[in-house]
């Protein structure tokens, strides 16, 4: 695993068959996680997407958002939970005992809050300007360096974070950052992968909780 996690996501607003043929091109030995994060689709449609894409990827590296029932189903390695899905305890408690799980958090106390339930890392933001949260003021760098400093597990950072601002992101010490629409909806969804991976590797920071 690289020192920096390069997280995923898909963007609920494209079709499977999409998808992976942006990742057939792509070199995804730079992704560490990909995340299926289609809030509209059922379990069913979750499941076949992970049938889908986890061939496209290393082993171990396709996360599933919110469906435990579909995480279930396919076996995955990891989840994330959002705000309204179950507790990260309740989830614990269904997952098999390897299966990670991550908690999308908006707060020093939500972070800290998570976990103390078990989370094995926390996904905060979003930090800049997002398409994905119109009309939301961001929660910044400051806000994320205070939720690495408190959080013991690692942080990955999360909204409106381009190649340029990797450095800046992860001067805070957090474990690595999230992407949605900057390379899924991205002209050169490739080229964008390699941009992010290069200025995740390039930097000299170090994280506080390394994601691993």
């Amino acid at each position: 695993m690289n020192k920096h996690a390069l997280h995923v996501m898909t963007t609920g607003k494209q079709q499977l068959s999409e998808v992976a043929d942006i990742l057939r091109q792509c070199p995804t030995e730079c992704i560490d996680v990909l995340h299926i994060r289609e809030k509209t689709r059922g379990a069913r449609e979750i499941t076949e997407w992970y049938a889908q894409l986890q061939p496209l990827l290393k082993a171990n590296t396709v996360f599933i958002n919110d469906r435990l029932d579909a995480a279930l189903a396919v076996q995955a390695p990891g989840v994330q939970l959002a705000y309204n899905s179950l507790s990260v305890s309740q989830s614990r408690h269904i997952l098999p005992p390897a299966a990670r799980i991550g908690c999308s958090v908006h707060s020093v106390q939500e972070a800290v809050d998570a976990a103390q339930q078990g989370a094995d890392y926390v996904l905060f933001g979003h930090i800049y300007e997002s398409n994905s949260k119109p009309g939301l003021a961001p929660r910044g760098i400051k806000a994320l360096a205070e939720v690495v400093d408190a959080c013991p597990v690692p942080v990955i950072a999360i909204g409106g974070i381009e190649p340029d601002l990797v450095e800046e992101v992860l001067s805070t010490g957090c474990a690595g950052i999230a992407v949605l629409s900057s390379v899924l909806l991205h002209p050169q969804p490739a080229g964008q992968i390699v941009r992010f991976r290069e200025a995740i590797d390039r930097t000299h920071h170090i994280p506080r909780s390394g994601f691993h």
